[in-house]
């Protein structure tokens, strides 16, 4: 485990390494493995942007509806939505993401990404 109880498969994920997370995830990673605020290893991906490596996690069998436990409860796609990554967006919907998943204040990831306005999230 790294710092603050992040695991290897963490800091990958949130740093794009895809061959990186490749092994991990062969070697059996916890891809549920939560740190600081319950952040998976999807989380930092879909909030970092980096499409390949969410879709190489929900490939792994990642839950994309896990929440945070920080404010809001925000799931993967309300991070990639509030961030402005339209491709991880894309992904995570196709993927079968629920987008009217509500943070505890009832933002939906529409209300999310309108509100930090990124249009193209938006459409």
């Amino acid at each position: 485990r790294q710092l603050e109880q992040y695991t290897p498969l963490h800091v990958a994920a949130g740093k794009g390494r895809e061959a990186v997370v490749q092994v991990l995830l062969a070697a059996g990673a916890d891809k549920e493995a939560s740190g600081i605020k319950q952040m998976a290893p999807l989380h930092f991906a879909a909030a970092s942007g980096y499409q390949a490596v969410v879709q190489m996690l929900l490939a792994a069998g990642a839950d994309m509806e896990a929440r945070m436990s920080a404010p809001g409860t925000p799931t993967p796609l309300h991070l990639a939505a509030v961030e402005g990554h339209d491709a991880v967006v894309q992904v995570l919907l196709a993927a079968g993401a629920d987008k009217e998943a509500r943070c505890t204040n009832q933002c939906t990831t529409l209300h999310v990404a309108a509100g930090a306005g990124h249009e193209a999230v938006v459409q």
